[in-house]
């Protein structure tokens, strides 16, 4: 049910394509779309999947979309807005599928919102709409905007999407429970989480690849670290 202030002010349609962003150069490789191909799979295996890469090569049946701009680290995620695809969900490459996210989607550009007090995070995105001028605008004066948005006063594409001024609301009032942080959210729980969000977000360090992460069924999952654990303890008790 959405809250009566986000009504949506057209039909809902079911969003099920999921796109990813893997530039070269980075954290994230080949391995990191497979992983989140065969969650997919397993949990959602209607979903369409789509890379925008830089890179020659990606897993079978994923869709491969050449990136154009050159931009770089996390600003490649502003390609997202020239898809021809006008309802998808993004999700970052540092997350854990425990069950389908795809989900129904009002018009408009919904974010997270901050897990660290920032007003957006754009780890995951649902996008029904068009929003190709938010890369336009980024475009205009590329140099500009790395410098303003790389530093104190602007952080990243999702501080940069957010003064396009488009962002029409926070993804945990339109779908909660359908993507949370591990380490802010659920304060580097390790016991069983039922019922999972069905995006765990792992910004930062670890990784997914760095933890044990069981999901016996969907919406069941437990995360196992003997490095992590003393943090979990200091978040429960601290």
């Amino acid at each position: 049910m959405i809250p009566s202030r986000l009504a949506p002010s057209g039909p809902t349609r079911l969003c099920d394509t999921v796109v990813c962003v893997c530039k070269s150069g980075g954290e994230y490789g080949v391995p990191h779309v497979a992983a989140l191909q065969q969650q997919l799979a397993r949990h959602a295996p209607g979903a369409r999947l789509i890379c925008l890469t830089d890179l020659p090569d990606m897993p079978a049946g994923v869709e491969r979309r050449a990136l154009q701009h050159d931009l770089p680290g996390w600003f490649s995620k502003l390609e997202i807005f020239d898809l021809p695809e006008r309802c998808f969900l993004y999700i970052d490459l540092d997350v854990f599928i425990t069950r389908s996210p795809l989900t129904d989607a009002p018009p408009g550009l919904w974010l997270l919102r901050g897990f660290k007090g920032r007003d957006f995070n754009s780890s995951v995105m649902l996008v029904n709409g068009n929003y190709r001028n938010i890369l336009e605008r980024f475009l205009a004066d590329t140099q500009a905007n790395l410098h303003a948005y790389s530093g104190r006063t602007g952080w990243g594409d999702q501080d940069f999407i957010r003064d396009s001024g488009q962002i029409r609301g926070a993804l945990q009032d339109l779908h909660p429970n359908l993507a949370a942080s591990w380490k802010v959210d659920l304060r580097y729980r390790m016991d069983w989480i039922e019922p999972a969000p069905a995006v765990l977000v792992f910004h930062g360090k670890p990784k997914p690849e760095q933890l044990r992460i069981e999901n016996p069924k969907p919406g069941r999952v437990r995360v196992r670290s003997w490095l992590y654990r003393p943090l979990a303890w200091v978040k429960a008790f601290g």
